[in-house]
């Protein structure tokens, strides 16, 4: 999965929550929490990312934290994180920020006539029409395996003068499936740094942050000529937006607008002014264009869809998709929106009594300084077209590339990168469920690797040595989670076998499976 950050950390990084998702990514777990999500937020949201019923879920909740913190290189600065740590007050008392109320521009109602181009520029360029922020809404989806996911999400940001934001997400669960109810985790940053606190863990991320500098006006045209399969993965192309996650959705809705309005004849104006909670929105109505709805897996679940936008600002106040037979499929129903009002620095300063750090962040890592020649060729993941994309690049350009053969591991993710003249190949599979995950990289032993937590977990002493499928071995257990690290030696190639939530004999017993490329063509 760390590899499949990579693009998720590309893009995610570019949208501070993006930095998410397996991608670049995946660069591990939390990457595979995030793949999920990414791959359910398809649709109507986005979602590093950024997939399932409740395991995805809490998958979700734990990894995101996770991935931003590693993927998207927003928490993952250990050493400093480890020094903080040493002085939880010092933590508390960092932010040195003005104790006077963030004042902004009043707000304001528009009831200017609008055309579908200036909806869809408002939208795609939201940063740019307010200061302030404050609000609440819940979220809830049906994805194309059936699977549901429902948030609260509760928020205040400041984006000019004291620049800062708060964000708290509450996941809902089947207490009877899962053991509770909920799970809360809370985003919190400042011009300085970036705390991410999980409840079920009681533990928290802290980064140093800085604002994105500010990206030119971003026009419809722009926006729609944006591949479908790289929304999410370039999302550098879109306009700047602070370290927030799931709020994005409605305050900077810049990839739904992509994929939902991309093809303007399939939507209309419903209604020019129709007052919500305040303030006076413009009401889209349309049907979702059928390339959409394949490349997204929209399909059974969105026929049509209606969005809510105030018209002064951009933001989508509120969204519903509906099936064929108009029954509401999933939808973003808010409690309140205020805007440009007054907003306590305060709220921009995390209260960790009661949480700790990870204790697998703790432990410092050291990047090689020549990480950054590495190049990343391609990657994908979640859509399964991309990702079979990938590795038939793979295939093609790697000869020591290993694949597993077994009919229970499903691969969701490919990446293909290089340091100077040395290739390498990153593999991540599912196994029986979206937790239990095993990712592969296959390299030279000369060559560079990036430093990703999936592959850097503590190990315990060397448990097994033996040959298989023409690899010599040697296994690990991890340490503190359950799991197990394979490293192999084929000549001048080297290659790890990392699984998650799996325990050793059943990843040994797994490895069977692990044979070379072209074997696996043949059969």
């Amino acid at each position: 999965m760390d590899d499949i950050f990579k693009k998720i950390v590309q893009t995610m990084n570019e949208t501070v929550l993006k930095d998410i998702n397996f991608n670049e990514k995946n660069q591990e777990n939390v990457r595979q929490t995030l793949h999920k999500r990414n791959k359910k937020s398809f649709h109507v949201k986005r979602k590093l990312n950024y997939l399932l019923p409740t395991v995805i879920t809490l998958l979700f909740f734990l990894g995101t934290s996770y991935f931003i913190i590693n993927e998207l290189k927003i928490l993952s600065r250990e050493e400093k994180i480890t020094g903080l740590n040493k002085n939880n007050e010092a933590i508390l008392q960092e932010p040195k920020i003005d104790p006077h109320l963030s004042i902004s521009p009043e707000q304001k109602e528009s009831y200017e006539e609008m055309t579908k181009k200036d909806v869809v520029a408002k939208l795609l360029n939201t940063v740019d029409y307010f200061h302030t922020a404050a609000g609440k809404f819940e979220e809830y989806s049906l994805f194309y395996d059936d699977s549901v996911s429902t948030s609260i999400i509760e928020y205040k940001l400041s984006l000019k003068n004291e620049i800062g934001g708060y964000e708290k997400v509450t996941t809902l669960f089947d207490e009877k499936v899962m053991g509770f109810k909920e799970s809360i985790q809370e985003y919190i940053y400042n011009n300085e740094k970036l705390w991410s606190k999980e409840s079920l863990n009681k533990t928290y991320q802290v980064q140093d942050y800085q604002s994105e500098p500010t990206r030119k006006v971003v026009t419809p045209e722009e926006a729609f000529n944006i591949k479908l399969k790289d929304v999410y993965k370039e999302n550098i192309k879109f306009r700047e937006r602070p370290h927030i996650t799931a709020s994005g959705t409605s305050l900077f809705p810049y990839e739904i607008t992509s994929i939902y309005l991309r093809n303007m004849e399939h939507w209309e104006i419903e209604k020019q002014n129709e007052e919500l909670l305040g303030h006076n929105t413009i009401v889209l109505f349309g049907k979702m264009d059928g390339q959409v709805v394949e490349r997204m897996k929209m399909k059974g679940t969105t026929d049509t869809f209606r969005f809510w936008v105030d018209k002064d600002t951009g933001i989508l106040m509120k969204y519903e998709t509906y099936d064929k037979d108009g029954k509401l499929t999933s939808y973003l129903h808010p409690e309140r929106l205020d805007v440009n009002i007054p907003i306590d620095p305060q709220t921009f300063v995390p209260n960790l009594d009661g949480y700790h750090l990870p204790i697998n962040t703790r432990k410092k890592v050291n990047i090689d300084p020549r990480e950054v020649d590495i190049e990343v060729v391609d990657y994908a993941d979640a859509i399964k077209e991309d990702t079979e994309d990938v590795l038939d690049l793979l295939r093609k350009d790697i000869p020591f590339l290993y694949e597993f053969t077994h009919s229970k591991l499903s691969l969701f993710s490919a990446g293909y990168e290089k340091y100077k003249a040395y290739k390498q190949a990153y593999l991540t599979y599912i196994f029986e469920n979206e937790s239990q995950v095993i990712y592969v990289r296959a390299y030279h032993k000369d060559s560079v690797i990036r430093t990703l937590s999936d592959f850097n977990r503590e190990k315990g002493e060397q448990l097994e040595k033996f040959t298989l499928n023409g690899i010599e071995w040697s296994g690990y257990e991890i340490t503190d989670l359950l799991g197990a690290h394979f490293i192999g030696m084929k000549g001048d190639y080297k290659y790890e076998v990392v699984s998650q939530d799996i325990s050793l004999q059943d990843t040994k017993e797994l490895l069977k499976s692990f044979k070379p490329s072209n074997d696996h063509k043949k059969q």
